[in-house]
């Protein structure tokens, strides 16, 4: 049978867990807070890719910048339902796949590849 703490026992053994307990605490608040930080950086990278889509467009027709929202989207879904249009997307889309699984295969060989990084 167990023998009973004394009082000085359990005040050393509630110090321990409560010290343990701030320090969980402390590594919870951390892990939420990396957690924002690689959060905040996806943001800023999709924010940055799409800036750069918007104005990579705007050069091509710079007539796109004057148009409200509205007939932007209407032009965008005209564009896009373009069978042309359709077929040069899925063979980019395509084309990426295809260069991205020979990059992945070039680093299992331990060979290093030359892919592209996009801004």
């Amino acid at each position: 049978m167990a023998k009973p703490k004394n009082l000085e026992q359990l005040r050393a053994e509630k110090e321990q867990v409560e010290t343990q307990l701030a320090q969980e605490q402390h590594k919870l608040e951390r892990l939420e807070n990396r957690k924002k930080y690689l959060e905040k950086g996806e943001r800023q990278k999709r924010t940055h890719r799409l800036c750069n889509l918007g104005g990579t467009i705007e050069s091509l027709a710079p007539e796109f910048k004057d148009l409200t929202r509205t007939e932007m989207t209407e032009l965008m879904e005209h564009i896009f339902s373009l069978p042309e249009v359709q077929r040069a997307v899925r063979h980019m889309a395509i084309t990426h796949i295809n260069q991205a699984s020979r990059g992945k295969e070039q680093k299992a060989d331990g060979t290093i590849s030359s892919e592209r990084h996009a801004d």
